[in-house]
C-alpha cells in the first residue's frame, strides 16, 4: 500500500485517555483518536520502524485474530488515517477533558521590541525572562506528562537569550515546537539555525499588507516580515501567519489571506480584544467579525484557501457539527507565565480579573493543580461556551453576554 504519511521521516507520540488513544504525530502537528491496536500499529510502524508484515503478523498470534483479517483491518486502519491527516478538518479531540494539556503555551520572556497599538501589555513591557534553567525543569515535566506541543510565546520569543537552546532542548523531549513571532529578530544566520530543526512551527504576526501592518506594529515592519517569510518559505521552515482582526484592518483582510496564499502560507485569523481605553478605537463590531468569520469559512471550503480560524462554537454550528466549546483552555491546554504561574486565560488575566487571586505556580505536580485548583474549576465551571474574557471585558462580569459568542452570533445569522 501507498501512504502519504512518511513513514521513516515521523514520530509518534501516543498516550492513553479514557476510552481511546491519542497519537500525536509530532513532525505534522496531527492527532488522532485510536483504539489500543491501532496504538499498537502506529507505535511499532512509526517509532519501531518495523514493517506492515511483521506488525500484523504479531498482533495476529498476541491476540489471536486470523492473520488475513488482521491484515486487511490494519490496511483499512493506515488508509483511512492518512486521509485524516489531511489538513483540512476541524479537530473534535481537543474539546474534551484531558488527562495532561495536549498542548503548553510557555511565556518565555515579556520583553519586546515593538510597541504594536493592539498589544495585551498595553501597560508596557517589563523585560523579565525566565531562566533556562526553570524552562528546562518545566520542559522536563511537561514531556514526562506526556504534553505533544509547546508554544513560546512572548513578548518576542527572540529576545530571549537562549531561544536556539530552548527550541532545541524541546525537540530533544518529543515534543513539537512552535514559536509566536514578530519576525522582526529573525537574521539570516538565525533562519540557517532554525532551518537545522525538523519539529519547529513559526506563527508570524501580520496584520495587514503594507501601511496597514505598519500602522499596527510600527513603520517599516511590514517590509522586515515579509522579507523573513520568503526566507522561511525559502529554507523550508514551518510557518504560518496570525492576523488580529480590528476595526483598522478588517476590511484589509483579503489581502492578507491572498498575499498568503500566493506565498502558500496557512493563514490564521483571531479578534482583537480591548484591554484599555485606548484600545476602543479598534474594537470591532460583532457584525463585521461575524460576516468576516462566514466568507473566511467560505474560502476556506469552496476556493482552496489555508485558513484557520479559533471560533470553534461558530464554526460548528455553520457546519452542523455538534456543539463545541469556544474555549478549550483548562480542557487540553494550560498557559504558564513568565513567573512559573499556571494561567487559566491570558486574556482574563488582562482584565484584572485574578488580581486579588493567588494563580498556582507550577511544579512537578501541576496536574493535580490543573485538574483540581479552585481556579482551574471555577474557570470550567462558569462555561467554556463562550469566551469569559470577552464578557468581562465587555459586560464586567465573567458570567455576563459575550458579543461576540455563539449566542450573539444565533441571534444574527438566524435574525
Amino acid at each position: 500500500m501507498s501512504l502519504s504519511i512518511k513513514v521513516n521521516e515521523m514520530k509518534v507520540k501516543i498516550r492513553q485517555e479514557e476510552g481511546e488513544y491519542l497519537a500525536y504525530f509530532l513532525d505534522s502537528r496531527r492527532l488522532v483518536g485510536v483504539n489500543k491496536i491501532g496504538s499498537v500499529i502506529l507505535n511499532q510502524l512509526f517509532n519501531e520502524s518495523k514493517k506492515i508484515k511483521a506488525i500484523t503478523a504479531e498482533i495476529s498470534t498476541q491476540y489471536d485474530i486470523p492473520l488475513s483479517e488482521v491484515r486487511k483491518d490494519a490496511i483499512d486502519f493506515l488508509t483511512a488515517l492518512d486521509k485524516e491527516m489531511l489538513p483540512d478538518g476541524f479537530a473534535v479531540i481537543d474539546q474534551k477533558q484531558m488527562k495532561a494539556p495536549l498542548g503548553v503555551e510557555l511565556e518565555i520572556t515579556t520583553a519586546c521590541n515593538l510597541r504594536c497599538k493592539h498589544c495585551i501589555q498595553d501597560g508596557g513591557h517589563h523585560n523579565v525572562s525566565m531562566k533556562f534553567s526553570k524552562v528546562q525543569s518545566i520542559i522536563d515535566t511537561l514531556s514526562k506528562a506526556g504534553v505533544c506541543e509547546v508554544s513560546l510565546i512572548g513578548g518576542e520569543p527572540f529576545l530571549h537569550k537562549d531561544i536556539l537552546a530552548i527550541i532545541e532542548y524541546c525537540q530533544n523531549a518529543d515534543m513539537t515546537v512552535n514559536v509566536v513571532t514578530n519576525s522582526t529578530l529573525l537574521t539570516d544566520d538565525i533562519v540557517s539555525e532554525l532551518s537545522k530543526f525538523k519539529r519547529l512551527s513559526l506563527l508570524v504576526s501580520l496584520d495587514g499588507i503594507s501601511d496597514v501592518h505598519d500602522y499596527i506594529r510600527g513603520d517599516g515592519v511590514f517590509i522586515k516580515v515579509s522579507d523573513v517569510l520568503r526566507k522561511l518559505k525559502k529554507n523550508k521552515i514551518a510557518v504560518e501567519t496570525l492576523c488580529t482582526l480590528n476595526s483598522f484592518n478588517i476590511t484589509n483582510y483579503r489581502e492578507v489571506l491572498d498575499y498568503c496564499h500566493n506565498l502558500k502560507i496557512p493563514c490564521n485569523f483571531n479578534l482583537f480584544k480591548p484591554f484599555s481605553e485606548k484600545h476602543r478605537k479598534l474594537t470591532l463590531h460583532p457584525h463585521d467579525f461575524f460576516d468576516t468569520i462566514i466568507e473566511l469559512l467560505d474560502l476556506r471550503q469552496n476556493h482552496g484557501y489555508r485558513v484557520g480560524l479559533s471560533n470553534a462554537a461558530i464554526i460548528a454550528e455553520l457546519f452542523e457539527l455538534p456543539d463545541r466549546n469556544e474555549c478549550r483552555a483548562t480542557r487540553s491546554g494550560l498557559v504558564i507565565d513568565v513567573r512559573g504561574r499556571m494561567i487559566t486565560c491570558p486574556s482574563l488575566v488582562a482584565t484584572g480579573f485574578y488580581d486579588a487571586i493567588k494563580l498556582p505556580e507550577f511544579s512537578d505536580n501541576f496536574l493535580d493543580d490543573w485538574k483540581n485548583h479552585p481556579v482551574f474549576i471555577d474557570f470550567q465551571q462558569k462555561g467554556l461556551r463562550e469566551c469569559q474574557a470577552r464578557a468581562m471585558i465587555f459586560s464586567q462580569d465573567v458570567n455576563g453576554a459575550d458579543p461576540y459568542g455563539i449566542t450573539a452570533f444565533k441571534k444574527y445569522f438566524y435574525g
